[in-house]
């Protein structure tokens, strides 16, 4: 912490100092504390014997126990002085005499005098607990102990006395304790001092002068940082974007945003294709039920829906979480998600029809991706926010994963999503984003986001975004997707997540949704044993959110047996009665 680092060979006792060696760094703890004469004469010995021009001397110790000019005397610093003078007096009986240590002052002006630009003059204040009180009065008794009263200076009489002192003090001091007094400070305090000797000869930029400082002063420990949680809004700049183009975020004065995240024109018939896929599924009508607030699922809980498809009738299930409230977040935000491999191919279907390929290739083409593929369709849905859950999908993917959100509906004009920024101490900064027909947002990497505060429940208003998640799936993603939230479909099956890698875009132009060609074979694994007895008679407990439903893959059947699925083939052959 002296900032000494790289200053050359150390030394730590002078008499292994070859005679007229000089050292860019002397340190110096330890000084005479009886005759300031003797320690001008010991400063000034190792200045010109041991520091060369431009080197820096340190200087460390302890300044008088008790400072004359220190105002504050409050009960424990009265009993403290007074054992203090007691120990004095009893040690001056045998001849010793109390140390009198410089004052930083005093070391500091001979320091100057000496020449040296004093750089650095601080004194740290000494407090001390009534253990250390303690201390010197169990010293002066044991001084008082080796008192002899045949000697003509000191009686037993004044041996008796000094003991009764010790004692009175004791008890006070014990009194002290009991009404919660810890420690006493009076004005004592150590010192560090670094000043440096001027190079009058050189022009090298190492050996200028450092300013100097004129008097010690008392350390200020700093404040103990509070970091800025509740920023003011700020703008991001936003200027129009034709679909298929990719805007990363820029603030207002020009900074870069320092996460992944970005607006993407979006195709003009994304958002209805979405809409109408949800309503032929019927679960528009089950999300503006299920947020009445009398509806509404009590936080952290999940059920399981069964719908039917609107164009091949098969029914299939999807799923509905309200999450719980996360740091101090308040929020009745529900997810709606996709909860089987059949009701994953559709909505993929639908986001074809929307001309999702056009994002994918933005993404791609602007992140410098080699494939991607997409992962379905979710639809967050929140009539009341007093405050959103920041927080980031995804982190060190190596930009290949990331969450893509399209307005579907929204009941006002306020901005519906909070963007942050953090930096290394925990600063933030904030904007807010108002959602538009015209674009979407990309949270990859670090993208701090969370949902605006709003309360449309006096309007009966709600507001629904659609979430798809997609990445280019390597080592660093796959467990990132793996891991986001095992609570939805696929649950975390690693295999699974693993056959869609690069089936929606390729920066080769060969993978598209349009004429997706499926997923790679994959045969599921029952991750338990004992799910055929696990799963009930009729398989009731895989409709149920918990261990058998996110462990029992095969028993389930919540995946598609690859002579069904049959990999490789293009989706507009497999499944004809599906929009492409």
């Amino acid at each position: 912490g002296l900032g000494i680092s790289g200053r050359g060979e150390v030394v730590t006792l002078l008499n292994e100092v070859e005679q007229g060696k000089k050292f860019d760094t002397v340190i110096v703890n330890g000084l005479p504390v009886h005759n300031k004469e003797e320690v001008d004469l010991k400063l000034e010995h190792l200045v010109q014997t041991y520091l060369k021009p431009g080197g820096i001397m340190y200087v460390f110790g302890e300044g008088p126990l008790i400072n004359v000019e220190h105002s504050e005397n409050g009960p424990g610093e009265q009993v403290f002085g007074e054992i203090l003078g007691l120990l004095n007096s009893v040690k001056s009986l045998f001849g010793v005499h109390p140390e009198r240590p410089p004052t930083a002052s005093f070391l500091h002006r001979t320091i100057s005098r000496l020449g040296l630009n004093v750089v650095t003059s601080t004194t740290f204040p000494t407090a001390y607990t009534f253990d250390d009180v303690t201390s010197y009065l169990e010293e002066a008794v044991e001084w008082i102990d080796e008192m002899d009263t045949t000697q003509q200076r000191v009686s037993q009489e004044m041996k008796r006395s000094y003991y009764q002192l010790c004692s009175d003090l004791l008890y006070r001091v014990e009194d002290l304790k009991e009404e919660g007094y810890e420690e006493v400070y009076t004005g004592g305090y150590e010192y560090m001092i670094a000043a440096q000797l001027p190079n009058n000869n050189s022009n090298d930029d190492d050996d200028a002068v450092l300013p100097t400082v004129d008097t010690p002063t008392p350390y200020k420990p700093k404040e103990k940082y509070r970091a800025d949680r509740d920023p003011n809004v700020e703008q991001l700049q936003f200027p129009p974007l034709a679909p298929g183009v990719l805007e990363t975020y820029k603030w207002a004065n020009g900074d870069p945003y320092d996460g992944l995240s970005a607006r993407i024109g979006i195709p003009p018939q994304l958002k209805d294709t979405i809409i109408d896929y949800a309503k032929g599924l019927g679960i528009w009508d089950i999300i503006l039920n299920t947020m009445e607030p009398e509806n509404q699922m009590r936080p952290d809980s999940t059920k399981i829906l069964t719908v039917a498809s609107p164009y091949s009738g098969q029914n299939f299930t999807w799923s509905v979480k309200r999450p719980d409230n996360f740091e101090g977040s308040s929020s009745d935000m529900h997810w709606f998600d996709i909860a089987d491999e059949a009701a994953h191919e559709e909505a993929l279907r639908a986001l074809a029809k929307g001309g999702f390929d056009e994002v994918l290739n933005a993404i791609g083409t602007y992140l410098g991706l080699d494939n991607l593929v997409s992962f379905s369709i979710g639809i967050l849905a929140v009539t009341k926010a007093d405050k959103g859950y920041v927080h980031v999908d995804f982190s060190k993917s190596g930009k290949k994963a990331a969450n893509f959100l399209v307005n579907l509906q929204t009941p006002g004009d306020d901005p519906e999503l909070t963007v942050i920024e953090e930096d290394d101490v925990g600063n933030r900064r904030r904007a807010q984003v108002k959602y538009s027909n015209e674009f979407g947002i990309l949270n990859g990497d670090d993208a701090m986001h969370a949902t605006n505060e709003c309360n449309h429940r006096a309007s009966g208003g709600v507001r629904i975004t659609a979430s798809i998640f997609l990445s280019q799936l390597e080592e660093a993603s796959l467990k990132q997707v793996a891991e986001h939230d095992k609570y939805y479909f696929p649950f975390g099956n690693m295999d699974w997540i693993w056959s869609q890698r690069g089936r929606h875009w390729n920066k080769d132009g060969t993978a598209s949704m349009m004429n997706d060609k499926g997923r790679q074979p994959f045969e599921p694994v029952d991750a338990i044993e004992g799910c055929e007895d696990r799963v009930g008679e009729n398989k009731e407990e895989c409709m149920v959110h918990g261990e058998v439903r996110m462990n029992c893959y095969k028993t389930c059947g919540f995946f598609k047996d690859d002579d069904e699925y049959r990999p490789g083939e293009e989706r507009a052959v497999v499944s004809p009665e599906l929009p492409f």
